[in-house]
């Protein structure tokens, strides 16, 4: 699962807000703390120079957007288990499906619209106790992508390189 990532990047409040949550969620389920984000694709072993240029030409074709949450879905695999559904509006759509015409040689990716709240592995009545007072706001706003080294170990992902629209 080593590899490249190319992740949605939350705008300020919204990467704010969401920062919040799974800080909390963090602490509360002892689980790693991670940047929130929306992974368009995912885990890519392939020359990052590539990378660079598909998200610098990404950037200059869109505009900061935003996207609805749906609702809230306890998993059971480490890096789905706790999370939020987001709406797949045509901009969303249309940046995975870019990536998935320049990349699905690489990789096959499936696209699953969703922010991560916590990783690892839960039982549902902790997740449902861990989630009082919890707020979630109903939108969530993208400002811009990156290239994140991912891998299991979570607090070692990394960005390597990041682009606003």
């Amino acid at each position: 699962m080593n590899g490249y990532s190319i992740w949605l990047d939350l705008e300020k409040e919204s990467r704010s807000s969401y920062r919040k949550i799974i800080s909390t969620l963090s602490r509360r389920l002892d689980s790693p703390f991670f940047e929130p984000h929306c992974t368009i694709y995912g885990h890519m072993n392939t020359n990052l120079e590539d990378l660079k240029a598909i998200i610098t030409k990404l950037v200059l074709k869109n505009n900061q957007f935003s996207t609805s949450a749906k609702k809230i879905i306890i998993g059971n695999s480490f890096f789905k288990s706790l999370y939020i559904k987001i709406d797949s509006n045509p901009k969303l759509q249309g940046l995975n499906d870019i990536c998935k015409k320049r990349l699905s040689l690489v990789k096959k990716y499936k696209f699953d619209p969703h922010l991560s709240l916590a990783y690892g592995l839960f039982e549902k009545e902790k997740v449902h106790n861990v989630m009082k007072n919890i707020i979630i706001p109903k939108y969530v706003v993208f400002s811009g992508i990156s290239i994140v080294k991912t891998g299991r170990d979570v607090k070692k992902w990394e960005t390597v390189f990041q682009r606003k629209f």
